[in-house]
């Protein structure tokens, strides 16, 4: 209440129960340790009335927006949210039909390039770092800096060269979100050679944090250089901001030419005649490759394809 002074009075307020206030935020899918609440409680309890304002203000600085049942994202994520794999309601991959050509003919890579679920068989298979929600596929990460690589990647069988008269084309409709502070940059898709002719990858597509200043943009890196001249030089290419939803991807090489679409529209056109003498295959999922980089990332498709 206020009084006439224009003062705000809580004399006539009751302090709050920490059951009352652990009851509310179990309901509202907030975590916070119990210790932690009992802390507040004890604290803001010494004052008469401030036990409901204590209530008030976690309500209204975590609460907010909450309602529902929404996707909840780690307490240090500082990117978009996403739905946490959950043993139970997450599903295999496999399970939706959209995904069964391409897993019928790719592997998985995870934590490193050794293969988790080799090529095709794919039928239940699904971890943190690989599963779907809603008929989406969740390729999914979590960096520690001990470590000095991490990936959760699909690797196609087939292989094929740039001079090659048959297409061979990478199409997918994704979204890729933003990491935690820790991981200034990933890598969603790959056109890399074989290691036994020349392991490098042509082509990579990144999300990047920072590039000289250009923040939160996605790009494409082409190796420009010879494939065995012995040294390697690079063409950084901005595909522009990247979207807050999900769009459409498309990567297709013949006859020594590599087009890169994005939402229909010819971002890169190139000769890679310089390439032909290697094979190479597809990839698709999250890359970490920064040895100091460390945190969570994730991308997820809607759709994904390898022809």
């Amino acid at each position: 209440m206020t009084s006439l002074t224009g003062r705000v009075s809580i004399t006539t307020l009751k302090p709050v129960s920490i059951s009352t206030v652990r009851k509310i935020m179990e309901k509202r899918q907030l975590h916070f340790m119990n210790s932690h609440l009992r802390r507040i409680y004890k604290v803001t309890n010494r004052y008469t009335g401030m036990g409901i304002l204590s209530f008030l203000l976690i309500f209204f600085v975590y609460g907010c927006g909450q309602t529902g049942e929404q996707p909840v994202a780690t307490l240090n994520e500082t990117g978009d949210t996403l739905p946490r794999y959950n043993a139970e309601k997450s599903t295999p991959p496999y399970d939706d039909l959209q995904f069964r050509s391409v897993l019928r003919h790719s592997k998985l890579q995870y934590p490193g390039s050794q293969a988790i679920v080799n090529y095709g068989k794919f039928n239940g298979y699904k971890a943190p770092w690989f599963y779907s929600e809603k008929g989406i596929l969740y390729f999914s990460i979590d960096k520690t800096k001990d470590i000095s690589t991490m990936r959760s990647e699909l690797r196609d069988r087939t292989v094929w060269k740039t001079s090659s008269a048959t297409p061979r084309i990478w199409s997918a409709t994704l979204k890729c979100f933003k990491p935690q502070k820790g991981v200034n940059s990933y890598t969603w898709m790959q056109i890399h050679g074989t290691s036994d002719t020349y392991n490098y990858p042509l082509l990579r597509l990144m999300w990047v944090r920072d590039y000289h200043g250009i923040s939160n943009h996605l790009w494409a890196i082409r190796i420009v250089s010879d494939a065995y001249s012995g040294s390697r030089k690079y063409d950084w290419i901005d595909l522009g901001k990247n979207p807050d939803g999900y769009f459409d991807a498309n990567v297709r090489v013949a006859n020594n030419r590599l087009t890169l679409s994005v939402n229909g529209t010819k971002i890169l056109r190139y000769d890679v005649e310089y390439w032909q003498g290697v094979a190479n295959f597809f990839k698709a999922g999250v890359y970490i490759n920064r040895h100091d980089d460390f945190g969570k990332a994730t991308v997820a498709f809607k759709s994904l394809m390898f022809d």
